[in-house]
Parts: C-alpha cells; sequence; structure tokens
C-alpha cells in the first residue's frame, strides 16, 4: 500500500489489525492506551510486546523490560483479556557496534516478523516507547516493509527543532534508523509550538472524574494509577501521551494526519529537513475534547464490560 492508500485505510471504518510495543510499566499513561485499544471497536489487538526502558521505576533496560511485560499481563488479566499474547522484547538498546544490519533478537521482534508475514492485510504496529523491537524487527527482515505500518508516539513536531524526549532517549540508534529508514510510518510527536502534538491530551484531578462506577476497572484506571504517579499530591494531572495512537485509528477525524516529508533525526538528535527524502504520515494536530471525549467514552465501555 502506498501512504496515500495507508491514510486512506486508517480514514476508513476497517478494523485494524494492530501490534502494540509498548513500556508499560515506566508511566501510567501506556496502562491507559492499551484499555483504550482493547476498547475500540475498531482495532484488533493481535498481540503486545514489551519494550525496554530505564529511569528511576526499575533497575536498568532488561529490568524495565520484563517490569513492563508484567505490567501488561495485569492489564490483560483486570480486563478479562489474557487471551491477548504478551511478549518479551530486547534487554538492551542497539548500539554504533552493532552497524546497519545489526539488530538483537527477542520474542518480541519475532512477533513482529511473524505476525506480518502471516497476515494477509496491513498490520498497524502502535509503539509508544523505544523503538528497539520495531527497529530490530525492519532490520531482520526487509521483506515485512511492504505489509506494515509505524505509528510511532516519539520526538516532537518539525518545528520544534530538537528531537530528544523520552522515547528517543531509551535507544536514540533504535529511534534513527526507524525514521530514518523509509519504512512506513506515522509520526505522533509528543511535543510542539501552539498546542501541538500529544501533549494536549491531559486528565486532571476533576475530568478522571468521568469514569464511572464501582468495579475494580473503574477503581483502578480513576484512582489506582493516578495514585501511582503521584502519591500524596492532592492537586495532579498527567499526559496521556501514548493515549494519542490509538486514538488516531479509532477516530482520525479528530487529528489533522497529512503525508509530509520526513525530518532526518540527526546523531545530535536535532530534527533537520532536507531535500529528497522518503515521504511519512504525521500528526500535526488534535481535536483534544473530541479526542478526550473518546478516551472517557473508551473507559466507561470497559466499565461496563467488567459488569457484565
Amino acid at each position: 500500500m502506498t501512504l496515500e492508500e495507508i491514510l486512506a485505510d486508517i480514514r476508513s471504518d476497517r478494523v485494524k489489525k494492530v501490534i502494540m510495543d509498548c513500556d508499560a510499566y515506566n508511566d501510567i499513561d501506556d496502562q491507559y492506551a492499551i484499555a483504550f485499544a482493547l476498547a475500540s471497536d475498531k482495532i484488533d489487538v493481535l498481540s503486545i510486546n514489551a519494550t525496554l526502558f530505564n529511569n528511576y521505576r526499575c533497575n536498568g533496560y532488561e529490568d524495565g523490560m520484563r517490569r513492563s511485560h508484567a505490567e501488561i499481563v495485569k492489564i490483560l488479566k483486570l480486563l478479562d483479556r489474557d487471551e491477548v499474547p504478551v511478549y518479551e522484547g530486547c534487554i538492551r538498546p542497539l548500539n554504533e557496534d552493532d552497524g546497519n544490519d545489526g539488530w538483537t533478537d527477542s520474542p518480541a521482534v519475532q512477533n513482529i516478523i511473524n505476525t506480518v508475514k502471516n497476515s494477509d492485510e496491513m498490520v498497524y504496529i502502535i509503539a509508544t516507547g523505544a523503538a528497539t523491537n520495531v527497529a530490530c524487527a525492519l532490520r531482520a527482515d526487509k521483506s515485512i516493509w511492504d505489509n506494515l505500518c509505524i505509528l510511532w508516539l516519539g520526538s516532537n513536531t518539525f518545528d520544534n527543532i530538537g528531537c530528544s524526549e523520552f522515547n528517543v532517549g531509551q535507544d536514540p540508534i533504535a529511534c534513527r534508523y526507524m525514521t530514518n529508514c523509509g519504512v512506513n510510518m506515522m509520526l505522533v510527536p509528543c511535543v510542539g509550538p501552539n498546542e501541538t502534538g500529544a501533549q494536549v491530551l491531559i486528565i486532571d484531578q476533576d475530568n478522571i472524574k468521568n469514569i464511572k462506577g464501582d468495579n475494580d476497572v473503574a477503581r483502578f484506571f480513576r484512582e489506582d494509577l493516578p495514585e501511582l504517579s503521584y502519591p500524596g499530591e492532592s492537586v495532579w494531572f498527567h499526559h496521556l501521551w501514548d493515549v494519542a495512537v490509538p486514538a488516531i485509528l479509532n477516530r482520525p477525524e479528530a487529528f489533522d494526519l497529512s503525508i509530509v516529508m520526513a525530518g532526518r533525526m540527526r546523531g545530535d538528535d536535532i530534527w533537520v529537513m532536507e531535500p529528497n527524502r522518503h515521504n511519512i504520515l504525521y500528526m500535526r494536530k488534535i481535536q483534544k475534547e473530541v479526542a478526550m471525549g473518546d478516551y472517557f467514552d473508551m473507559m466507561n465501555k470497559l466499565v461496563k464490560e467488567k459488569n457484565v
């Protein structure tokens, strides 16, 4: 499929086959994104990969990946969706010694390759963390490129110049490879000027009350997750960065999506706009009220399903 055909497909009502690739223990927005995708009638979640991360919540990249794997399993069990397979990802970021065709293997890498190869239709990869698993799959088997499209939450808008943020910082080499190689992808930027990027999706102490009900699902997403993020705080808010990606597949009309020439992610994490680059799909802006309304609809759908 061409980018034009992929964009038309995204805007259609066809149910999309999806692999999620996320660092679910890193923060709380991954859990909301997983729940959103599972609740959407337009998304068929085939599997979920755990990708690596390293911050104060873990003891190195491998531990971060394994904690994310456990967190994904926990969320699926809570939502009675533990039939969805979960795969462990790569245990270290790529490095310069890996070379242009270098890659590290993992169950997640093989899951991407096998799923795409065995699919009779386009597979969308919702990638909301480090690009390690995705980049390794792309390097390992280039025959899968034509039958997938990566929707990556990472970096910042092209007009923001600097592209470094958490996901880029976890594996810059994998991110540069993925954004520079020419594979079908959509960049969903985190931050941009004039309230652009996924930063506009926010939960706070007031709107979180839009998650109704009193079962374990409602309490977890309305109360337990916010407490994990900001323990002891009486006033809080949190960006729902990762929710932006499944939200695009669920209601694309709420997003300004276009085909643009890709920026080049330079080694010093600066976007450089050069002539004769390949094109990618690009998310310019979000109608945040529409997207947030969808988010609460999806969460309340899950709450009701738990009561059935």
